[in-house]
């Protein structure tokens, strides 16, 4: 829906996936709106969109978000926009933090705080469902020293062990995940490391999933849509349906809206058993991954956002194609060939699952599907994400080639120095609390003994994940002490843009690491060096959250990865 002619106003999204936030953005670009963005991964496929007009780079929100804060009011002061959409709980929390700073300056697509407080803490959403009479699953808060005997005695099994809040401000940087125990010794296991008044239990309700999105205008619903999930991976579906509104799940979702007196868009998730009946299980109260099937059928969640939120415009509710497929293509692909090489499934099993996948290939010839990334009007996402894929092939195959990384690796220390023999090397791994500040404090020493006092190199270390001022872990502390490396005092460090800027040399000890710092840094992939290369030893796996032998391998790996690197250096 475009209401009949381009508009002229300015958009700001936040976000960078190729689902939520691709559909928001050829939506309001569909418009004639001008839309800006700001990602927190700048090698998305989604940024090759023909309707992104700008791409800003915003610091991620840490400590007391004062960085970011300064950097988002300069924005918005600056380019004048008429709504900020955030597309996932990382952008959007922030903003809801600073409110009464920001609000001044541009209309934030949040929710209002009571909302938030209900439908982003899924115990909160549960009693919420419980009062207005909305099925539930069987489930309650954890308690400190609970049996898991006596939990799957009452619960049964499976059971779901649930975050109350997939994110919070003060963990941004690291998601909730929900964890599914099948038995008493796996649940014993989960439950051990699980905080109470952050956990709750939940037993776990057969059925299909499904999902109701609607746009509410003070908490009436002015536009329903339903999808049914075809198969799912790890709580997320890449194919999956348009169904119609079933009149039960509707009224939960208006029973809810009406209780929040909610503005804005929002995703029921539901599951429904063979009897027919339903619980709810989530809200989503944000843009969601199965966006764009909506989208498609003319169902334009994201613009009509914008005129309810900037211009006070109701829309009416328009009607949508049922039986019509959505398909994120890649993702899907990958989680089919994860199902095909499950030793467990027969030989029968994979010959139909090959000739089911094959059959739907043929829909979109039929009109019966439609791609998320893939569209007429906006290829250069589809062709960037096959590039992608394309260079993750390639890079396998090189590493077949022998010794072939190891002789890459030694070309890139060879450019460690600049012409005048200065240069810096950081040393970067996730957390910036085990490995790198290791790696960094052991090279330092080697290249003192080398050469005492002096040295032109600067040595450091710094994670991708923002979260900083973290000690490192006891046993981390302990593993590097037993080799001479003091880390009491090392506290974490984000790798910003001026520091990647800077670095003549960047080192990583695993391809999640790298694959973390070229999202950031796309353009410093010439300067990354893998630092198990150099000894032939490949990865170095990341020993937090294992026991001290984990930590005693891995410091063990990094010390002789570190004398090759210091021998590459002298020489």
């Amino acid at each position: 829906m475009s209401g009949g002619k381009a508009q002229t106003g300015k958009v700001l999204v936040l976000g960078d996936d190729t689902r939520s936030f691709l559909a928001s953005v050829r939506s309001l670009g569909r418009a004639g709106l001008t839309v800006h963005v700001a990602p927190a991964n700048f090698r998305s496929p989604s940024l090759a969109s023909r309707y992104i007009a700008a791409i800003h780079d915003l610091p991620p929100w840490m400590r007391d978000g004062g960085d970011w804060l300064a950097a988002m009011r300069a924005l918005l002061a600056t380019e004048g926009y008429d709504l900020v959409i955030p597309c996932n709980e990382t952008t959007l929390l922030p903003l809801a933090r600073h409110r009464a700073e920001l609000a001044p300056l541009a209309r934030l697509a949040i929710p209002e705080d009571a909302a938030i407080d209900a439908l982003f803490d899924k115990q909160a959403t549960r009693a919420l469902a419980e009062r207005l009479g909305i099925p539930i699953a069987p489930g309650r808060a954890l308690r400190t020293g609970e049996n898991a005997e006596d939990v799957i005695a009452e619960l049964g099994a499976p059971v779901l062990v649930k975050p109350r809040h997939s994110y919070t401000l003060e963990r941004l940087a690291t998601r909730g995940k929900v964890q599914v125990a099948r038995n008493a010794r796996h649940l014993a296991a989960i439950l051990a490391g699980a905080e109470p008044a952050a956990t709750f239990l939940e037993g776990f309700f057969p059925g299909s999933g499904l999902g109701v999105s609607v746009l509410a205008s003070r908490g009436r619903v002015l536009q329903a849509f339903e999808h049914h999930r075809v198969h799912e991976e790890a709580g997320s579906s890449y194919y999956r349906v348009s169904a119609p509104l079933a009149p039960d799940l509707l009224a939960a979702c208006g029973a809810i809206m009406a209780a929040l007196d909610y503005t804005g868009l929002a995703m029921f998730e539901f599951r429904r058993d063979e009897a027919g009946r339903f619980v709810l299980l989530e809200v989503n109260a944000r843009p969601w991954g199965s966006l764009p099937l909506p989208v498609a059928l003319g169902v334009d969640f994201p613009y009509r956002w914008y005129r309810l939120l900037v211009a006070g415009e109701e829309t009416g509710s328009v009607a949508y194609r049922s039986g019509v497929y959505g398909r994120n293509l890649l993702p899907d692909l990958r989680s089919l060939r994860a199902t095909l090489q499950d030793p467990g499934l027969g030989t029968a099993a994979r010959a139909r699952l090959i000739a089911t996948w094959a059959l739907r290939l043929f829909r979109p010839l039929a009109g019966r599907e439609v791609h998320d990334v893939l569209v007429r009007d906006d290829p250069r996402p589809a062709l960037a994400e096959v590039a992608e894929a394309g260079r993750e092939v390639a890079a396998r195959l090189g590493q077949l080639v022998p010794r072939a990384e190891q002789r890459r690796a030694r070309r890139l220390v060879a450019t460690a120095h600049q012409a005048d023999g200065a240069g810096r090397i950081v040393f970067v791994c996730q957390g910036n609390i085990c490995r790198s500040p290791f790696a960094a404090a052991l090279l330092r020493s080697a290249l003192d003994r080398a050469a005492p006092g002096g040295g032109r190199l600067e040595v450091g270390s710094a994670g991708t994940m923002p979260a900083p001022d973290r000690p490192s872990p006891p046993e981390a502390v302990a593993a590097a002490a037993a080799r001479g490396i003091d880390l009491a005092s090392h506290r974490s460090a984000w790798l910003s843009r001026a520091r990647a800027d800077a670095a003549t040399l960047l080192v990583v000890f695993d391809e999640t690491n790298r694959a973390a710092l070229l999202d950031r840094h796309p353009g410093a992939a010439a300067k990354v060096l893998r630092l198990g290369d150099l000894a032939g030893i490949g990865a170095i796996a990341d020993p937090w959250g294992g026991g001290p032998e984990s930590y005693e391998r891995a410091y063990d790996a990094i010390t002789r990865a570190v004398d090759a690197l210091a021998r590459e250096l002298a020489a």
